[in-house]
């Protein structure tokens, strides 16, 4: 994982550790615009704002996360998005480049959940993680590792079900998350291009196991979506469907199906419909 991406996924675990809120986007009607008509330079600020390990306030006429459940929920959620980019590869015997996806979840996220874990009732379960990686290192073929990444998945579960059910319920919280994954994917999706081709096939991956466990999110917030905001509800449909064309698969595509830029607008316009 590049220093650049990595150092963002790091700043969400810092964020939450220390309660500091992650950016948001000004959702205002003049600002909404410009962020449409370059979408590009308005998430290298954020990147730039998550470089440089401060939690930002929200831009003019916007607001800050100040919910640290957000952040705590999009940091697990970054852990399912590596985790389900490792078991497509596994799937495919493709087990040197699933070792560092099963990685990153206790090498760069754990720590920044690590902290709350007791204040919300959670078992530690950075040993199974551990468990999960020393596995994929020495024996990713073994019986036991269908066997300890079910575990695993299983513990970041229920870490997420610590959340109190009324927001895990609750589509603005979701949407909070969702958006805030989308928009490391797409980071880690421009991270990922170099002269019209993937150079860095790791955050590829990422990337995908990202946007993936962000639609599986919605799904279960859609039906509540589209009872109270149709016309959003569609838009974020409509757009995740698109955006999801840019990942045909767990293996990179000879050149991108989509550029960045693409990526970017797409992500804005689920932001903007949340």
């Amino acid at each position: 994982m590049s220093t650049r991406i990595k150092t963002i996924e790091l700043f969400l675990a810092f964020g939450l550790a220390t309660t500091v809120g992650t950016q948001t986007l000004s959702t205002n009607a003049h600002e909404a615009d410009e962020m449409v008509d370059n979408p590009t330079a308005d998430y290298l600020l954020i990147a730039q704002g998550a470089e440089g390990g401060e939690g930002g306030e929200g831009g003019e006429g916007g607001t800050s996360a100040s919910n640290p459940d957000v952040d705590y929920m999009t940091t697990l959620g970054l852990m399912k998005g590596h985790l389900i980019a490792a078991q497509e590869l596994i799937e495919l015997k493709n087990y040197e480049q699933a070792e560092p996806h099963i990685g990153h979840p206790v090498e760069e996220l754990y720590s920044g959940i690590e902290p709350v874990l007791p204040q919300k009732g959670v078992q530690d379960f950075k040993p199974t993680l551990n468990q999960l990686h020393d596995l994929a290192v020495s024996a990713p073929d073994s019986p036991q590792m269908q066997t300890l990444f079910d575990e695993s998945l299983a513990s970041i579960d229920q870490a997420i079900a610590a959340i109190p059910e009324s927001q895990r319920n609750s589509p603005e919280f979701t949407m909070d998350v969702i958006v805030e994954m989308l928009k490391t994917a797409a980071t880690e999706y421009e991270a990922a291009i170099a002269n019209n081709q993937f150079v860095e096939v790791v955050e590829y991956q990422d990337s995908r196991g990202f946007v993936l466990y962000a639609d599986e999110l919605y799904q279960t917030i859609a039906e509540q979506k589209s009872q109270t905001d149709p016309e959003g509800h569609q838009t974020i449909t409509d757009s995740m469907a698109e955006l999801k064309t840019a990942w045909p698969s767990i293996e990179p595509p000879p050149a991108p199906v989509k550029d960045p830029s693409e990526v970017y607008g797409l992500v804005s316009q689920i932001e903007l419909s949340k």
